[in-house]
């Protein structure tokens, strides 16, 4: 069986994958991410062996389009595919799957038209993945039954963090983590918070599969 866990947005998608007794992180990420001391971080993150790290090309510049909305769903199709075109890489041979995304909070801040735009780009996801993977099944799980998992409900980015260097025993993202960024920080550069919150959500699907 391989699990596959996706917290989803439209510029920094983090997904992972466990495949053969292995973690995977996958960060599908907006060129150009956060400060120029988060993009060195990121070049370091991604030489990790259990790290795939993906540019997303510059949909702002493609010309190719000439309706907004009709650029907007060729995007969330382009992202798609490539998207699933790296868990298949990843997860060669595997014949079984289940899948989860993060739901999104209800203390969200984003403005409705970008959750409408999150919910679409989600949905089209959702449907290139059960034509090419066929899962047995596709959960949704709210961010506060996640953090409750790992602790309480109640948690922030901030409070979770630790809990994940905590792993570095045994995740060589966590390890990094501890070597590069420590546990004394403000916030979480991008795109370890996205990584981190699809692992703690593929370690609660784990649990109750």
């Amino acid at each position: 069986m391989t699990y596959v866990t996706i917290d989803f947005s439209l510029n920094s998608p983090g997904i992972c994958i466990y495949h053969n007794n292995k973690y995977t992180f996958f960060s599908y990420l907006k060129p150009k991410s956060g400060t120029k001391k988060e993009q060195a971080l990121q070049e370091d993150m991604s030489r990790l062996d259990d790290v795939v790290f993906i540019e997303q090309p510059d949909f702002k510049n493609n010309l190719e389009y000439s309706s907004a909305e009709l650029a907007k769903i060729n995007r969330y199709i382009k992202t798609s595919k490539d998207i699933i075109n790296q868990i298949k890489e990843i997860s060669k041979g595997s014949k079984e799957y289940i899948f989860a995304f993060e739901g999104t909070s209800f203390g969200s801040k984003q403005g409705t038209n970008n959750i409408i735009d999150m919910a679409a780009g989600a949905a089209i996801l959702k449907m290139k993945i059960i034509e090419e993977f066929n899962p047995s099944t596709i959960e949704t799980v709210a961010p506060s039954t996640i953090k409750k998992f790992v602790n309480k409900g109640n948690m922030s980015k901030l409070d979770i963090w630790p809990f994940f260097l905590n792993r570095a025993d045994e995740i060589s993202l966590s390890k990094f983590c501890v070597d590069h960024i420590g546990y004394d920080i403000k916030r979480i550069p991008k795109p370890f918070d996205d990584l981190i919150d699809a692992f703690f959500l593929l370690e609660y699907v784990k649990s109750n599969n």
